[in-house]
């Protein structure tokens, strides 16, 4: 379920799934509505009056709960501060453990795109997988991620995947350097046909 941050900007509630994600949404909301101090920092900054700190504690805290699902909401409601919430957040959902890190590794490695799927909902899948490695600290070059992205697809995209793997020195996902010769494909990927 998605919540209207007030921004004109919507973000799913935070229901235990894909932290990395949320907590990257739930941060620019914070930035957007000016809160974000409040989790930056434990105690009160020198440069802003005791109620001013309070209030923005408050506010922080608030807009951070609106934007939790009912079964994270009741095992944070006890905490008090914004800092303190945001930090229980990342303790119990943000787990830099062996086991999570080779879950997501072998998702990553392991992952297939089907002959039926949209090309960008396995991209989207993708991505998220590289987020959530990235929270975890573990990071890829720009090469790497191409190379597993490019042997995640299925055999009917073996032409793009020459074409595109012949096309440059070293691989880059970076959109400003996708290949034009694969039209095909290319209108999979957004519908158009244009990059």
């Amino acid at each position: 379920m998605a919540s209207t941050s007030g921004t004109g900007v919507e973000i799913r509630k935070f229901d235990g799934k894909n932290f990395a994600m949320w907590k990257e949404m739930m941060q620019d909301v914070l930035i957007i509505r000016r809160q974000v101090e409040a989790i930056r920092h434990n105690e009160k900054p020198e440069s802003m009056k005791a109620e001013e700190w309070r209030s923005l504690d408050e506010i922080a805290r608030s807009t951070i709960r609106m934007h939790l699902a009912e079964n994270v909401y009741f095992s944070m409601a006890k905490e008090t501060r914004a800092h303190s919430l945001w930090e229980k957040l990342q303790a119990v959902y943000e787990k830099k453990s062996s086991s999570s890190k080779l879950i997501l590794i072998k998702q990553l490695f392991n992952m297939k795109m089907k002959e039926i799927d949209p090309a960008t909902s396995h991209i989207n899948t993708f991505n998220r997988v590289l987020s959530e490695l990235s929270s975890q600290g573990i990071n890829f070059e720009e090469e790497v991620k191409a190379l597993a992205l490019l042997s995640s697809l299925p055999a009917s995209w073996e032409v793009f995947c020459t074409t595109y793997a012949n096309s440059r020195p070293i691989l880059n996902l970076d959109e400003n350097n996708r290949p034009n010769s694969h039209k095909g494909h290319q209108a999979k990927i957004d519908g158009t046909g244009h990059r």
